[in-house]
């Protein structure tokens, strides 16, 4: 049971799709999956010895250089030789330049799509849609970006399939934090509002600060927490505008966020776009209501007033009226909560996420079930 996979690059585990590729990597090695990983170009993790496989680095540059092509199919060549029949491909650069590369060798390519294309551009559109009639499959996290990817790059219906992220059953809690959860429990009890997010616009955590200080402004004694690394400066400058400066913390990117968000009492995302959202799957993890934006894969886990609440993006008022629903009564947070506990163990375990995609790759090429 063989199964190479390549990427543009890995820069580290704790990325949304690196993440990922992790778990299924690790789940399919423990299966007895033999797994070749590539990558397109190096980084400074790909290059550490951090990964559980050997990281081939193929030094590949950009798609309209023909020595990205000729070297990608010396490579394909390379798999076939040594039986690998399937390809899984992950990202842009490699979605593009792989698949046709795949088939001259006669090896079958999976791409991925794990987001609402915000990448996408003229050029990239026009060589998927060249290029993804040499694809078996495409691998799509939620059906919304099932839906966007059928429409914008022409994949048929019959050649999608959505594959929810995968997370393991148990909550890693991390001691070293465990000082300052102690120092704050000890002090007097906001309700705490959390969000998980990088500091990026499209991320729109301002629209959460904003809300939290029309709560503030209603006489309700609440904290924002913030984690996620990037430039606080522009956040830090709304909050003060807005006179709650004391009341948001930011507490930077950090490696297991779950220690995090188990202190929060409700959590938030406020994004533009969203395909799959881990930040939401990690709050569901810490059995948390969930108020988010009604954006891409966001109500496929979401349903309005069951386990959290919903709003457009960018509408301010509706968020801040969601978050008071939730600050006002914490019997349905505790019994949104436990709702979202139960649908995380079901739904999107990592033994289904696994096994879903075993079947995807054995339904492509039924000899890689027969080796």
């Amino acid at each position: 049971m063989k199964l190479a996979i390549i990427m543009d690059r890995y820069d580290n585990p704790y990325a949304g799709t690196e993440s990922q590729v992790l778990k299924l990597l690790e789940g399919l090695q423990e299966k007895g999956w033999d797994v070749r990983f590539a990558v397109f170009r190096e980084t400074d993790y790909s290059r550490s010895d951090a990964f559980p496989v050997e990281i081939e680095h193929l030094g590949v540059a950009s798609i309209s250089n023909p020595r990205s092509w000729w070297t990608v199919y010396r490579y394909a060549r390379g798999l076939a030789e040594d039986g690998y029949r399937v390809v899984h491909v992950f990202f842009n650069d490699a979605s593009v330049i792989c698949p046709p590369m795949m088939r001259l060798a006669g090896v079958k390519s999976l791409i991925s799509r794990r987001d609402m294309g915000f990448w996408y551009s003229g050029l990239y559109l026009r060589a998927l849609r060249l290029t993804d009639r040499f694809v078996h499959g495409v691998v799509c996290n939620s059906k919304a970006v099932a839906e966007i990817t059928a429409r914008l790059e022409g994949v048929p219906e019959s050649k999608l399939h959505v594959i929810y992220n995968g997370y393991p059953n148990d909550i890693q809690t991390d001691a070293s934090n465990q000082d300052e959860l102690t120092s704050l429990a000890a002090q007097e009890q906001p309700c705490v509002i959390g969000i998980v997010a990088n500091l990026r616009p499209i991320k729109r955590i301002g629209d959460l600060i904003e809300a939290v200080a029309r709560l503030n402004e209603l006489g309700r004694n609440v904290e924002l927490r913030v984690v996620g690394g990037g430039d606080q400066a522009p956040y830090l400058q709304i909050a003060e505008q807005l006179g709650i400066a004391h009341l948001v913390r930011f507490l930077g990117s950090q490696p297991e966020p779950e220690r995090y968000i188990s202190e929060f009492d409700i959590a938030a995302l406020c994004s533009e776009t969203e395909g799959f959202s881990n930040a939401i799957i990690e709050y569901l993890r810490c059995g948390k209501p969930v108020v988010c934006s009604n954006t891409g894969g966001n109500p496929e886990i979401i349903a309005e007033g069951v386990n959290g609440y919903l709003y457009d993006v960018g509408d301010v008022t509706s968020l801040a009226d969601r978050l008071l629903t939730l600050v006002d009564d914490p019997i349905k947070r505790e019994t949104m909560g436990r709702a979202n506990r139960e649908q995380m163990f079901g739904r999107y375990s990592l033994e289904a996420m696994l096994n879903q995609h075993i079947r995807l790759y054995q339904n492509v090429e039924p000899r890689v079930a027969e080796a």
